[in-house]
């Protein structure tokens, strides 16, 4: 697939609660990544967040893919990925509901509702 020339700071959401529930960065589109994602919990992948889309898929649902940040190709996403993974780390900070706006063009409001971050790592 081929690359874009910025990368993307992405959240992964429960459809069921609207729980933010992985962040990620990519240099894809948001849809190819959200595919590999699925790709890898149908092969099985144990890591916590295939765990749960698994679960999803089970239920004939998919997680739903949002642009959290936008980072032109000349910075450092590592920082950006780490930034927002804490920033979701801490939710006692956050009033919920929280309202995300549009990042890209294709992108609409998002509503996250909770927190339950299935990283394995703190991103970079």
């Amino acid at each position: 697939m081929p690359r874009v020339g910025r990368y993307l700071i992405y959240g992964l959401l429960d459809p069921r609660d609207n729980s933010l529930r992985y962040i990620g960065k990519t240099h894809k589109r948001r849809e190819w990544r959200l595919a590999e994602h699925i790709e890898h919990a149908e092969e099985n992948d144990q890591r916590p967040v295939y765990k749960w889309i698994r679960e999803l898929l089970e239920q004939n649902l998919k997680p739903i893919v949002f642009i959290w940040k936008r980072i032109p190709a000349d910075q450092d996403w590592r920082q950006a990925e780490k930034d927002a993974i804490l920033f979701w780390s801490t939710p006692n900070k956050i009033e919920f509901p929280y309202t995300h706006p549009p990042q890209t063009t294709k992108s609409e409001t998002i509503i996250i509702n909770r927190v339950k971050l299935e990283n394995a790592t703190k991103g970079g």
